[in-house]
Formats: structure tokens, C-alpha cells, sequence
């Protein structure tokens, strides 16, 4: 979705501004993996500022509780009757996300919003990777989300609502050196949403109307989160001393862009603004009622291309 005469936005603008969805999102449910900090956390922040009761989720029990904490916080102060939960687990244990699940149920009821945002990276030239190191990057970047989706989307399907958003990245449409497996993985899990997208199009329509739920993939700028710090391990550092140099001098050459962009983003995709948009990468750094304006007004192509 980049295109190079949309508005560059780096925080907060008029069509994400959070007092425009005050009170959207109340009597929905939300989950939010790699919540505990970063993106996922102000994307979870976001959705309880707008109404929703949100399930935080991460492997630190410590950054989980204070992530938590910081949410419950902010809906005491606002008055709302929304609410929090936390739950500690790994997204590629079906152990923990059946967890996940049962636990979420039970306490706030079925899920209408889910935000696969957990993920991983290394910076690392392939022929240097280890085989387990990379497909463990596809096993938590793709199996993951993929698996957390295929439990939600029956009640879903049910009920003909719901949002579902992979955090992606720019990486799915580009050959960004260094980092093959999360690219891989960006892809894949782009090409995913559109498709499933195009099937719940066609399914859903069966028995309803029209079909309820939508699919997004995010590329949410190039946010500087601790994934950046603990993406260059000792390996790369040490034998490939070029990588690091090359990384760094790419963030050098971009603007500092804000998480609340990608959080807002998510919010006014949850909120239903997102008609054309569905199945499609959605770029945060871009303006996104420009980005549905160009959409809306290109012949519609019979076989879409998520990752273009």
C-alpha cells in the first residue's frame, strides 16, 4: 500500500485522532498479542482508551502485570466499564493459547478483535543462520498467528463479525538484505490475511448478507522497540560488523516514527472504517484515508495481490 504521493505521517493525525473514537469499541472484547510492551502495548492501550476490554499478552510476567497495570489505570481514570486481563504465554504453545482462550471467554466474553502482533527478528546474513534459528522465526511470525486465528474465527464465522490484523511490515513487499526469514515470514503472513480475506468474502456470504468480518496486515513504521536491540545477536556483531553498519545507517536516513500511529491505525480499522482496505497491507506511515481514496478509485482487479 506505500505509495509515494500518500501523505507521510510519523504520529498522530486527523483520521486516526483517538477523541474521534472515545467510546467506539465498548462491549468488545480484544486480544492483543506481544502486548506486554512495545507496538502491541500502545495498540492495546488504544483500544482500551476507546471502550474495548483488552487481553494483554507476553512471556514476562513482570512487563505483563506492569503493562496491565498501566491499562487498568487509564480506564479508572476515564470511568469506563471495560476491562483488563492478563495472561502469560508463548503464541507457538497450543497448550497456552487454548489458555488464552478459555481464560478470555470466560471472563469477558467471545473475542471480536484479534491483533497478532507478537514476533521476532534477526539481523543476520543467511548463509550464517542456523536452520532452527530461522525457522523458528517463521514458527512464531507465521505458525503462530496462523494457529491463534484457526481457534477465533469459528465464533466469528457464527456470528458474522470481527476484525483480525497481523502486525506485518514494509518487508513483506520488499528484498531487504539481512533478515530473510523475517521477510519470509512478512510475506506470508500478508498473503495470508488477503486470501482468507477473499475465502471469508465468499463463505460467509452463504449464509448472511454480506460478510461481517474483516482481515487486515499492518506495516506499522519503522517504530524503534527493544525488537530492534535484540535482533543484532553476538554472531552478527562480531562476524558481520557490515550488517549492523548497514541497519544503522538506513535509520539514520529515515523520520522517528511514533507506535501511537500503528496503535490509532488499529483502532480505526476495528471501528469499521476500513471498507476497501480489507485483505489489503495497510501502511501506518501513510495517510489512510488517502491510501481508501486511491483504492476506491482504481479498477478492482479480479485476483487481488495483498503483498503489492
Amino acid at each position: 500500500m506505500t505509495k509515494p504521493h500518500l501523505t507521510l505521517r510519523t504520529g498522530i493525525y486527523d483520521a486516526i485522532a483517538p477523541d474521534k473514537f472515545r467510546g467506539r469499541l465498548v462491549g468488545k472484547v480484544a486480544i492483543v498479542t506481544g502486548s506486554s510492551r512495545g507496538i502491541g502495548r500502545e495498540v492495546a492501550l488504544a483500544l482500551a482508551k476507546s471502550g474495548a476490554s483488552v487481553v494483554i499478552t507476553g512471556r514476562s510476567e513482570e512487563e505483563l502485570n506492569a503493562t496491565v497495570s498501566t491499562i487498568a489505570d487509564e480506564i479508572a481514570v476515564s470511568h469506563g466499564s471495560n476491562k483488563v486481563l492478563g495472561v502469560a504465554g508463548d503464541v507457538c504453545s497450543e497448550h497456552d493459547t487454548d489458555a488464552l482462550l478459555e481464560k478470555t471467554v470466560s471472563a469477558l466474553g467471545s473475542i471480536d478483535i484479534l491483533v497478532c502482533n507478537a514476533g521476532i527478528n534477526t539481523f543476520m546474513p543467511f548463509h550464517m543462520t542456523e536452520s532452527n534459528e530461522w525457522w523458528r522465526q517463521m514458527e512464531v511470525n507465521v505458525k503462530g498467528p496462523t494457529e491463534l486465528v484457526r481457534k477465533v474465527l469459528p465464533s466469528m464465522k457464527t456470528r458474522n463479525t470481527g476484525t483480525i490484523m497481523f502486525m506485518s511490515s514494509r518487508a513483506a513487499a520488499a528484498d531487504l538484505p539481512w533478515a530473510s526469514a523475517y521477510s519470509c515470514a512478512k510475506t506470508a503472513i500478508t498473503r495470508f490475511a488477503g486470501v482468507l480475506q477473499k475465502e471469508l468474502d465468499i463463505l460467509q456470504a452463504f449464509d448472511h448478507d454480506r460478510n461481517g468480518i474483516s482481515v487486515f496486515s499492518l506495516h506499522p513504521g519503522e517504530v524503534k522497540t527493544r525488537l530492534h536491540e535484540t535482533a543484532f545477536p553476538e554472531k552478527t556483531k562480531r562476524e558481520a560488523p557490515y550488517v549492523v553498519e548497514h541497519m544503522d545507517k538506513m535509520a539514520r536516513s529515515r523520520p522517528d516514527f511514533m507506535a501511537e500511529t500503528p496503535a490509532w491505525t488499529c483502532v480505526y480499522l476495528a471501528t469499521g472504517h476500513g471498507q476497501a482496505l480489507e485483505g489489503r497491507l495497510v501502511d501506518c506511515t501513510r495517510d489512510i484515508e488517502e491510501a481508501k481514496a486511491l483504492v476506491l478509485s482504481s479498477p478492482q482487479p479480479m485476483i487481488t495481490n495483498a503483498c503489492g
